[in-house]
């Protein structure tokens, strides 16, 4: 989802956009999908990232559902801003370290889609791809026949730190 959401991002004409991900080639990724940086979550440069930029920023975006990537994006916030999660957040309880962030901030929960939210979504995506901005080959990195469908869960599994900011 955080590589989506970058790619997406870069197509509606965001301005900075950074990417979190544990994993090297992962944040390659998102460099070519056209993040401006990317950084693995225990990174000095993603702890100095609102120093080093000389602001705060105006969203991050949680596409796991981690209370710890919400708790690492609280500092990265600016005053107003907003801190939103897509993934399902795992557990009835999100620990949330409010004081990490600034006094107002927006913590927007969008665990599951919505039908009406993801038709509307469907008329930008559509033509993208007939614009030939967008390909769904990009996003596919694993394939399986049904058969080892259990050990299609496993690359999901593996994939938790994955933030886009």
């Amino acid at each position: 989802m955080g590589l989506s959401f970058v790619k997406f991002g870069r197509l509606l004409g965001l301005g900075w956009i950074g990417a979190v991900d544990p994993v090297p080639s992962k944040r390659e990724l998102a460099l070519s999908k056209g993040a401006d940086a990317a950084f693995a979550p225990d990174s000095p440069k993603l702890a100095q990232l609102a120093a080093s930029r000389g602001r705060t920023l105006a969203a991050v975006i949680d596409a796991v559902g981690s209370a710890q990537i919400v708790n690492a994006g609280l500092p990265l916030v600016r005053m107003g801003g907003a801190v939103c999660v897509y993934g399902v957040i795992a557990g009835s309880r999100l620990d949330l370290d409010k004081a990490a962030g600034p006094y107002n901030f927006n913590l927007f929960l969008h665990q599951w889609p919505t039908r009406w939210r993801e038709r509307q979504a469907q008329t930008p995506l559509c033509e993208w791809i007939r614009q030939g901005k967008l390909e769904a080959a990009e996003y596919v990195t694993h394939r399986f026949p049904v058969e080892q469908i259990a050990d299609a869960w496993l690359p999901c599994a593996a994939a938790r730190w994955s933030s886009v900011f």
